[in-house]
């Protein structure tokens, strides 16, 4: 069971094309020629799911009024998130439910359970440019077709034609567009650009602008729409938290190119950088996606990670390696005796991977006295061995090596010393889950002994 907020589904009223199809992964990208000191995260087309809507709008162009009715799994309700207005739901008397209201801006929304469902189904109208008397007679003649819902036409604000039926890609908080979904980041400066790129035609760019709570504005040739999206009132996570409130607002640009719907979302970046980010978009054939899958595994792992975890306790990257297709990180900190890590994946043709991490207190000085410690066994990351080694040396190692039954070895690349607690990192993926560490001390001898942790 999933839980979904309604928030999110009303921030993603787009139809028609189904993500991760071979249309939507083959279509003709654009990518940044400079992006500017962020670097390519991720480059995938999206599996998001499918939830059933039905959608109505007046005119063909971003911003006109619209109205959608759609299926959502939810187990609670909350508004769209106005960052200069937070505004909560209140309850609203429907002819045949008790339903909550919500809105900001121009965007208003209405939803109610399904009481006869058995996974917190609910159904919501969401209105753009519509009064609250419009939506709640739109509300109120819905009929409730949990595959098909949709609204009688006796009831439709005057002048709202169908536009279209078909389902809604839910892609995270995060509220990409769908379709093929490409992420820029510099996490040590808590900067984000995603961009999402989904077949379209002018009837699907009004639906997508509904995603968008902004102003009507000329975007490489032609009008779109600039402005926030309709986040959830929930708290973002640590990696893009400022303390300039101005940067933690999402910052959305959406327009048609090429019969393309485009998608741009950004956290912790000014608007004038995001509209140069924009700018700098450029068609890529196959051959510059191909170049820009193999700069994922170049991203530079101190600016994989935040420079302090949700504790305020700092963090540096301890140790790291790649292979053909990915590329893992562990960022690491000691502070007041607590010590914690996290670890990612990164992938050419995969999503990020937050593989983990934790803390675990007092770290004790004798950790740096045993020749070897093995942190984690991380398994289920995709990788080809499924199982990602992590662990560290003590002050007196000089060389770590790994040794399989087969009679094959090599040796473990250490990480810089001075981290924490004093020790140095190493990590690989293991050909196996049958394995044997050495130790090479200073002194030229060679220990097998090996601790676990925590």
């Amino acid at each position: 069971m999933r839980s979904l907020r309604v928030v999110l589904a009303a921030a993603l009223i787009v139809l028609g094309v189904g993500c991760g199809s071979p249309v939507a992964a083959s279509a003709v990208l654009l990518l940044p020629e400079r992006p500017g000191g962020l670097y390519l995260e991720q480059l995938v087309a999206s599996d998001a799911e499918q939830d059933p809507v039905t959608a109505y709008a007046e005119g063909d162009t971003p911003g006109d009024r619209t109205l959608a009715v759609l299926v959502t799994e939810s187990e609670d309700w909350d508004p769209p998130y106005d960052w200069e207005q937070p505004y909560r739901g209140k309850p609203v008397k429907l002819d045949k439910h008790e339903a909550t209201m919500g809105g900001s801006g121009q965007h208003r929304w209405i939803a109610w359970p399904v009481k006869a469902s058995q996974e917190f189904e609910s159904f919501a109208v969401l209105g753009h440019g519509l009064s609250d008397a419009e939506l709640t007679r739109a509300a109120n003649g819905v009929a409730e077709d949990l595959r098909r819902p949709r609204i009688d036409a006796a009831h439709l604000p005057q002048g709202l034609d169908l536009v279209k039926t078909g389902s809604l890609p839910v892609s995270g908080w995060h509220l990409e567009l769908g379709g093929t979904e490409q992420i820029w980041t510099n996490r040590r400066a808590r900067a984000r650009v995603s961009v999402s790129q989904l077949p379209g035609d002018a009837g699907m760019e009004v639906l997508a602008g509904t995603t968008v709570r902004g102003e009507p504005r000329e975007i490489r040739g032609t009008t779109g729409l600039a402005g926030g999206d309709l986040l959830s009132s929930g708290s973002l996570r640590m990696d893009w938290v400022h303390e300039d409130q101005a940067l933690m607002k999402p910052k959305v640009r959406l327009w048609r190119e090429n019969g393309m719907i485009v998608k741009v979302s950004a956290l912790g970046l000014a608007d004038e950088v995001v509209d140069a980010f924009v700018r700098d978009l450029r068609p890529a054939g196959p051959e510059a996606v191909e170049r820009a899958r193999s700069q994922i595994l170049e991203y530079p792992p101190d600016l994989l990670f935040p420079p302090v975890d949700d504790e305020n306790r700092p963090l540096r990257v301890v140790t790291h390696g790649r292979n053909a297709e990915r590329a893992w990180a562990m960022s690491a900190g000691l502070q007041d005796g607590t010590f914690t890590s996290a670890l990612r994946v990164l992938s050419r043709r995969a999503e990020i991977v937050d593989g983990g991490g934790g803390t675990f207190e007092p770290w004790k000085p004798k950790y740096g006295r045993v020749p070897l410690t093995i942190m984690h066994d991380v398994r289920e990351l995709g990788l080809p061995s499924d199982n990602v080694l992590i662990g560290f040396a003590g002050t007196g190692v000089r060389k770590v090596r790994i040794s399989y039954s087969d009679g094959t070895s090599a040796e473990l690349p250490l990480g810089p010393a001075g981290g924490p607690g004093g020790v140095r990192w190493f990590s690989a993926e293991v050909k196996s889950r049958s394995f044997k560490l050495s130790a090479e001390m200073n002194d030229g001898k060679v220990s097998d002994t090996v601790r676990r942790l925590p």
